[in-house]
C-alpha cells in the first residue's frame, strides 16, 4: 500500500503576506498564517515538511 503524505503550498493572502495551506490525503486543508514573504513560507516549507510528512502523530 501507498502511504499517501500531506502537500504544502505557499499563498498569498488576499490582503498581505502568505501562508502556506497543508492538503492533507483524507481532503482537510490545514494553513499556518503569519508569514511576510514567500520566501519566509517556502523556507518555513523547507525546513519543516519533511517532519510533518514523516509523524503520524502531527496536530491537525
Amino acid at each position: 500500500m501507498i502511504e499517501q503524505r500531506p502537500a504544502f503550498m505557499a499563498c498569498k493572502n488576499p490582503g498581505t503576506g502568505w501562508r502556506i495551506d497543508i492538503l492533507w490525503p483524507d481532503g482537510e486543508t490545514e494553513v499556518i498564517k503569519g508569514f511576510i514573504t514567500e520566501h519566509d513560507a517556502a523556507k518555513w516549507i523547507s525546513e519543516h515538511s519533511k517532519t510533518w510528512q514523516e509523524s503520524p502523530d502531527q496536530p491537525r
